[in-house]
């Protein structure tokens, strides 16, 4: 059963409060610093903030439902003393260890 998409302005309701909230933490601690601000500072952080999250949020929602197909071969990664496509025809040949 697949999750109703959310409309904005729920969203914009769903993060306003975490950018207030962080913003306003971020703006004390920065008055503590001695750091001067504005209101319009304040405003701009909360707007840019919450339009990050925002974004983030529709973007995580189209990802979770239409998800990338997998690779029928794994590229990379791995071990690479074991990679098949590195070996050739030649024979795999082990240096002996130094006990020191």
């Amino acid at each position: 059963m697949s999750r109703r998409s959310r409309s904005l302005a729920t969203r914009v309701r769903e993060h306003l409060g975490f950018s207030v909230v962080a913003i306003g933490v971020l703006f004390i601690v920065l008055r503590l610093l001695g750091v001067r601000s504005t209101f319009a500072g304040f405003a701009l952080s909360v707007g840019i903030t919450l339009a990050l999250n925002v974004g983030l949020s529709y973007y995580n929602d189209r990802r979770a439902r239409n998800p990338r197909p997998q690779q029928a071969t794994p590229r990379g990664g791995g071990d690479i003393r074991w990679r098949e496509d590195d070996r050739g025809d030649r024979p795999v040949t082990r240096r002996p260890r130094d006990d020191r």
